[in-house]
Formats: structure tokens, C-alpha cells, sequence
């Protein structure tokens, strides 16, 4: 009986140990788990902090380069006389599939390109997209003869274009991202040569601060 009484006892002992382990370790386990989510939260919040930091950051640095890139249009619009200044970009910045006009300086009463010029699919101006990527210099005083590409031609009517210089603007690895557009829109003249350097000057200061287009 003794012993009966013996082994009861080391079993409920025994049990209690194993209960009273497992209670440690499942304690110690939880703790662990709330501190590992934790440690995640704070580490997902950090990340979370950073990129509204650095977006906004972003963000404010787009302005600046805008107000700079709007400053030097106007300045150019002004000091060749002309009617109208603008940037052909193509985007998304790594595939190129549109051409739009977002940054536009013009003189009192005329109209903007910007508001006919949006989100045009390369394919349907192909041919005058090609020559934008690969010509330094483009200059136009008859855009019928000139202008090969029909939708170009169409979009330029549209506008009053006449006589349009136009440069190309390049990152710093050469690739095309846009074209400087200076133009008049009624028989003004507009002397190529003359014109070049004011165009090469603004392009050579705003094409490695233009923000892309996404």
C-alpha cells in the first residue's frame, strides 16, 4: 500500500513538474513571440517612416527642379521673342511608350500645346518620335513639307505652330529624355542660328534636373 501510495505521489509530482515546465517554456515562448512582433511592428514602422521621409523628400525636390525648369523657359520664351516654350517628354522613364507636354510657358493669348499634347501612344508618331530621339537640332519654317509624320503635322496645326526649334535633352549616360520647343505662332521670323545658342544654353541647364515623367 505503501508503495502504491509512493508511486501516486511521484506521479503527481511528476506531473506537476512537466505541467509546471511546459507553463515555462510556453511563457517564455509567448514572451518571445510578443517581443519578435514587436521587434517586426517597430521595424515595419521604421521602413514605413523612411519612405514617407524620403518621398516627401522626393517630392520637394521635384519642386525645386520645376520652379528652376519653369524659370528657365520663361527666360528663354522672353529672350528669343518667341510665343511659346515647351518639353516634349516621352514616359513611363524606363520604356517609353507616350509623349506628353506638362511643362509650358506661353505668351498672353495663346493657346497651350499641353492641352492637346497628352499621353499620344509612340506608334501613332512614330516616325517624328524616332527623329526626336535621335536628332541634336530640328528646325521647321513649313511644316507641310517638313513634317513627315501626319499626326505631328495635325497636332502642330492645331497649335499655330510656324516656325519651331527644337533640341534635344539628354541624362548624363546620353539617352534621350525630352525636346526643348521654342515656337512661334504666326509668321514671326524666327532665325535658326541666332536662336541656337539661347536654346543650347537653357537646354544644357535643365535637361539633368528634369524630373521624368511616370
Amino acid at each position: 500500500m505503501e508503495d502504491n501510495n509512493k508511486k501516486a505521489w511521484l506521479n503527481t509530482h511528476f506531473a506537476s513538474i512537466v505541467v509546471g515546465l511546459f507553463t515555462t517554456i510556453g511563457t517564455v515562448l509567448g514572451a518571445w513571440f510578443v517581443y519578435n512582433q514587436y521587434s517586426k511592428d517597430k521595424l515595419t514602422d521604421y521602413k514605413i517612416e523612411q519612405m514617407r521621409l524620403f518621398n516627401e523628400e522626393k517630392i520637394s525636390t521635384n519642386n525645386r527642379q520645376i520652379a528652376v525648369v519653369y524659370g528657365e523657359l520663361y527666360d528663354l520664351m522672353h529672350r528669343l521673342d518667341v510665343d511659346r516654350v515647351f518639353i516634349i517628354q516621352p514616359h513611363p522613364e524606363m520604356k517609353h511608350l507616350y509623349l506628353s507636354v506638362l511643362l509650358e510657358v506661353d505668351k498672353k493669348g495663346v493657346s497651350m500645346v499641353k492641352d492637346i499634347f497628352q499621353n499620344i501612344p509612340m506608334s501613332e508618331m512614330a516616325s517624328f518620335a524616332k527623329t526626336l530621339a535621335t536628332t541634336c537640332w530640328l528646325y521647321y519654317d513649313d511644316i507641310d513639307e517638313q513634317v513627315i509624320d501626319k499626326r505631328t503635322q495635325s497636332l502642330m496645326r492645331l497649335a499655330g505652330s510656324t516656325n519651331i526649334i527644337i533640341k534635344q535633352l539628354v541624362n548624363a549616360s546620353g539617352s534621350w529624355i525630352g525636346s526643348l520647343v521654342a515656337e512661334n505662332t504666326a509668321e514671326k521670323p524666327l532665325n535658326e542660328n541666332e536662336a541656337k545658342e539661347l536654346v543650347k544654353n537653357t537646354a544644357n541647364t535643365i535637361q539633368f534636373i528634369l524630373p521624368p515623367i511616370n
